[in-house]
């Protein structure tokens, strides 16, 4: 192989570096020939999808140069329809790049770049010029989105919200240290979860915060709330009651299971986590009473400061038993936000620290986008079986229905 590529630069005449950037030019112009035949093939299977729903006819194609990191893609041949509506799934109204290029512009700004270094390597990756101005006017429009999400006034019902903390690490006046982010994630009236705010705070994570997290959560208009689920942080579940005083609180059973882990021998772990499982995974209140009876045996002896830590909390351990068997499955853990604290982690990563608070809740919002449309798409399994239940519940709480048949008669 060696000996046929210095044969290869001796026949083209030029040095290994000028061959190496002709090869290469040459790879990204076959890339770039075959990711245009096959994203015209997609638009037009997508078309042809999209006219068998909704019985509309073909209107030919319009042309479109599209950026893409290889490079530019001219003359794309994008299929339209007489109806004007249809747009293939990888190219939004107006869009010219095959990426979202805010997300490029705050990814690149979260990490310490200036505006003038960003517009330097845009046109570098994408043969095209963007201003320091316009690149700060898209940095800037950023932070009001976010501040606008944040602020935003909440209209749906949401029975069941979880609650959590994350930690990232942030650059402030040069130093760099970890930083809360309080998380709140809801599942509103129709099965759907959704990332209600992210509040970054400069301090460790506390009860005194969560409870201006809830006040601001109310002030927006969050109603009614039936259950929260939170970790085993010290004062929370009185922060909730504080705010909500009518609604429950459940503690998350697996942060329980991992700080009892945290506390024991390694050869005990295996068989005191079976335990502890065999208490969690119980759907009856007799089951949990009869299992935890069973861990209490096990363990009181061997580890008594476990098994008296448990019996503290037990009654916000088993708030989930009250609630229908269908969910309870999503709400004795806060694993659904979990999730949505590691996706933050994972685009975090990359970066190491942000550059500034700024830049953290770019990305903040980037992912709460990402993450809600996801969200959108997937209602909670067997939510139409828990529903009517959790509205009994509400009826039962907050008198809502009774409260709207007396409202009626008075009009």
């Amino acid at each position: 192989m060696k000996a046929q590529y210095q044969k290869l630069i001796k026949e083209l005449g030029g040095s290994e570096e000028e061959v190496k950037a002709l090869l290469r030019k040459l790879v990204e112009k076959e890339i770039l020939k075959r990711m245009k035949e096959l994203l015209e093939t997609m638009g037009k299977e997508e078309r042809k999808a999209y006219q068998e729903e909704h019985e509309v006819r073909a209107n030919g194609y319009y042309q479109r140069d599209l950026l893409t990191p290889m490079g530019a893609i001219e003359d794309l041949q994008v299929p339209r329809v007489r109806t004007g509506d249809f747009h293939p799934c990888f190219l939004e109204p107006h869009e010219r790049h095959l990426f979202k290029l805010e997300e490029l512009i705050y990814a690149m700004y979260s990490g310490g770049l200036s505006t003038r270094d960003i517009s330097r390597t845009l046109e570098a990756l994408l043969e095209s010029k963007y201003s320091p101005q316009r690149v700060s006017a898209i940095t800037q429009k950023a932070l009001e989105k976010a501040e606008a999400f944040r602020k935003r006034r909440i209209e749906k019902w949401y029975p069941i919200i979880y609650l959590d903390g994350t930690f990232l690490k942030v650059r402030r006046e040069g130093i760099v240290g970890e930083e809360v982010v309080y998380l709140a994630l809801g599942i509103n009236e129709e099965g759907l979860k959704e990332v209600l705010t992210f509040f970054p705070a400069s301090s460790g994570e506390s009860a005194e915060v969560w409870k201006e997290v809830l006040a601001d959560l109310k002030k927006r208009g969050l109603k009614e709330p039936l259950l929260f689920i939170g970790d085993g942080l010290t004062g929370l579940s009185h922060a909730v009651k504080e705010i909500y005083h009518k609604a429950d609180f459940q503690s998350c059973l697996l942060h329980k299971m991992r700080q009892s882990l945290a506390k024991v021998r390694k050869r005990d772990r295996e068989a005191l986590a079976e335990d502890m499982r065999k208490v969690a995974h119980q759907r009856e209140k007799e089951g949990f009473q009869s299992s935890f009876k069973e861990f209490q045996e096990n363990w009181k002896r061997v580890y008594p400061e476990v098994v008296t830590s448990w019996e503290r909390d037990l009654f916000y351990l088993t708030t989930y038993l009250s609630y229908p068997k269908e969910l309870q499955p999503f709400i004795y853990t806060t694993n659904a936000l979990e999730r949505f604290a590691k996706e933050v982690k994972r685009r975090a990563k990359v970066i190491e620290s942000f550059s500034h608070p700024e830049a953290e809740k770019m990305v903040l919002l980037m992912v709460t986008g990402q993450m809600n449309e996801s969200y959108g798409k997937r209602t909670l399994q067997n939510w139409h079986l828990s529903k009517p239940a959790l509205e009994k519940i509400r009826n039962e709480k907050y008198g809502t229905r009774v409260q709207s048949e007396e409202a009626l008669v008075e009009v």
